[in-house]
């Protein structure tokens, strides 16, 4: 009878600290990504930067008397749950005191799991850290790579995911002294063994939670992805929970090996994606086609290695063990700047442009952060007081029933991805178009409020047959690791091309269409601020074919008459083009002068002064027949001359639902 209460309160606690593994997550991508947008709107960082001193609320438990310990505890757990579960009812500003909260709470929490005291709350961390990904993994899939669980539109589920682990806490919070005493480790041990776990939870953070990440650095296939990280955690899980037999014995080396080719196959499907890009004015446009399956095989066998973070932290643990809770408030600081550093480091490989001088050594080097977050994986378990500690054993067929539940929850991710994804309808003898372009403003509206689901639904009442998203690049910590493009396309009903990978470090250029894609690939072009990566790719339309061009450029003009003169050089293999974008020149420029002297103007050939009437139905509180003044404007849909042009709008922030108007024009093929 005791071995049957403490395998059921093991697998209780287990369970529990998944849910609280998987919040600590959540938490974490919405505080980041909401200090990223707050500073996405004023295109420079702020106040928001403050957010990062809630990091330091765990030093508040070094002058906590062990009296009062339980009481911050259970205080600790309660901040954590209550900020997960008010995060879908507040804007980015709110956000980023909410979120910041959870994980400060969060962080107290890993102080309390790792002390012998209070270690009720860790269970199998090895098997809730799996678990939490699996959980990860689904919840993202059945949003199309947006976790249901943090809008508004899924609160239940995220009251139904917090409401049982309150039920699992229940009975499970005693003091666990009569236990035995724990083996106490060094300061310098223990915060090895910190770095260790937050390393593995940073990769966990930016790769492993959201597979579709690695759709967008690489063009990977997200079901194959998704179904190889979900069936190599779910057998991992059941191998080491169930306690079967077999050959496997996880030693230091062995693990160190894993390691290893874990990261190493990490880094290469990473340089195998880098592109070399032109340095100068005059330099060719650099040609990017998809990957083939040889480039893409060293990131689909890093998901098949993925579970290794798995036991990173299971040893992790064994090795960061203190009775007293106080005694980790150091360490676990440690670790998370470890984790803040590393996700800082990716956002700086991307806006290098706009933080000088020192984020320009991180220009280019995407696999840097993962390469630090390696090594932080690396150098623990090669430290000579580790010896100890190996060799892992499974753990013994008490918790059988999490095996099973691993199963199903990667089922269920799987079955998710199927269900979600686009099936898009139309006419191939189709003689008219309507084409759209559209800065997302990486899915924020003008206060920098997370706005995806508006965005959605204007672009749903605009109903075109080609849209080019700009800014779209969020499939990185700062945009909450979702792949936009996949999110609209299966929302809509189109196919599309992410165009410029996410490794680049462009701003993102996608093409949703609803006639299949072909010749899909990314020009790239000199730039000085932000690289410059024009998506390409052909349809076909009625026996015709047209080459469709989504652009945004930016930078001092020698960067946008490159650009406009590269685009011009790769019009000339068409007889039919459509360009459009997010240009940052207006209509009395050189690069302008430069298109146009080739294509046309879709505004301006029904509008030939740039000033027009607003959209009947989408013109806000703007009276019907108002005059729209767009002589401004810097998004446009330059076309073929022989192409006739029906109609032409521009529907003006905020009706937009972002901080650009949108554009689009009914085409008629010639």
């Amino acid at each position: 009878m005791a071995n049957v209460r403490a395998n059921s309160m093991c697998l209780r606690t287990t369970v529990l600290s998944a849910l609280l593994i998987l919040f600590f997550v959540q938490l974490v991508t919405i505080w980041i990504e909401s200090i990223y947008r707050l500073s996405l709107i004023k295109l420079g960082p702020g106040i928001e930067m403050l957010g990062l001193l809630l990091l330091f609320l765990p030093v508040l438990l070094l002058f906590v008397g062990k009296n009062a310990q339980r009481s911050v505890c259970g205080l600790s757990v309660l901040a954590l749950l209550t900020a997960r579960a008010l995060c879908p009812f507040f804007g980015v500003r709110g956000l980023v005191v909410v979120s910041g909260i959870g994980v400060a709470a969060a962080l107290v929490i890993v102080c309390f799991m790792l002390s012998g005291r209070y270690r009720f709350f860790r269970g199998d961390l090895g098997l809730g850290v799996g678990i939490a990904v699996l959980l990860s993994v689904a919840l993202r899939a059945w949003g199309s790579s947006f976790d249901v669980s943090m809008g508004k539109q899924g609160a239940v589920l995220c009251w139904g995911l917090v409401a049982i682990a309150l039920l699992l806490l229940r009975g499970g919070s005693r003091d666990t002294d009569s236990a035995g005493a724990l083996r106490q480790e060094s300061l310098l041990t223990r915060t090895g063994a910190l770095v260790l776990l937050f390393s593995s939870l940073t990769l966990i953070y930016l790769v492993l939670s959201s597979p579709a990440v690695v759709t967008a650095w690489s063009g990977s296939n997200y079901l194959a992805g998704t179904t190889i990280l979900a069936v190599a955690l779910a057998c991992s899980l059941g191998w080491y929970s169930a306690g079967m037999p077999g050959p496997l014995t996880l030693s230091r080396g062995f693990l160190v090996g894993w390691n290893l080719v874990f990261i190493a196959c990490l880094i290469l499907g990473i340089k195998l994606h880098t592109v070399a890009l032109p340095l100068t004015p005059d330099a060719p446009a650099v040609v990017v086609a998809p990957s083939g399956w040889l480039s893409l095989l060293p990131l689909y066998l890093m998901f098949a290695l993925s579970p290794v973070v798995v036991f990173n932290i299971l040893v992790a643990t064994e090795r960061s063990l203190s009775d007293d809770p106080r005694a980790q408030v150091l360490p676990v600081l440690v670790g998370m700047a470890f984790l803040v550093t590393v996700t800082f480091i990716l956002i700086f490989t991307n806006i290098w442009g706009y933080v000088r001088p020192f984020s320009l050594a991180f220009r280019n080097r995407f696999y840097l952060p993962f390469l630090i977050a390696g090594a932080g994986m690396l150098f623990p378990l090669l430290l000579p007081v580790w010896r100890g500690v190996f060799p892992v054993r499974k753990s013994g067929g008490h918790a059988t029933p999490l095996a099973v539940g691993a199963a199903l929850v990667a089922a269920l991710a799987v079955a998710g991805i199927v269900f979600r994804a686009a099936r898009p309808q139309y006419d191939s003898n189709a003689d008219t178009l309507t084409v759209c372009t559209y800065n997302m403003q990486l899915g924020s509206e003008n206060e920098g409020d997370r706005n995806w689901r508006d965005q959605i639904a204007f672009l749903r009442k605009v109903d075109a047959d080609i849209v080019g998203l700009q800014e779209s690049d969020a499939a990185r910590p700062s945009g909450g690791n979702v792949d936009v493009a996949r999110l609209f396309a299966d929302a809509l009903g189109y196919h599309a091309y992410y165009g410029p990978n996410a490794i680049s470090g462009t701003f993102g250029t996608a093409i949703l269409s609803r006639f299949p894609l072909e010749n899909c690939r990314t020009h790239f072009t000199y730039s000085t601020v932000d690289e410059v990566g024009t998506a390409m790719a052909d349809i076909e339309v009625g026996g015709r074919r047209i080459g469709l061009f989504n652009n945004h450029p930016a930078g001092p003009l020698e960067v946008m008459e490159s650009h406009a003169k590269n685009l011009v050089s790769a019009y000339a293999g068409y007889d039919d083009v459509i360009s459009v974008g997010d240009y940052n020149f207006r209509q009395t420029s050189s690069p302008y002068a430069i298109v146009t002297a080739v294509l046309s103007d879709s505004w301006l050939r029904l509008n030939p002064t740039g000033v027009g009437t607003v959209h009947p139905q989408l013109r806000g509180d703007s009276p019907e027949g108002a005059e729209l003044d767009m002589t401004g404007r810097i998004d446009h849909i330059f076309i073929s001359p022989d192409i006739e042009v029906i109609e032409s709008y521009y529907v003006p922030t905020p009706d937009s639902q972002t901080d650009h108007p949108a554009h689009w024009s009914v085409l008629r093929l010639p």
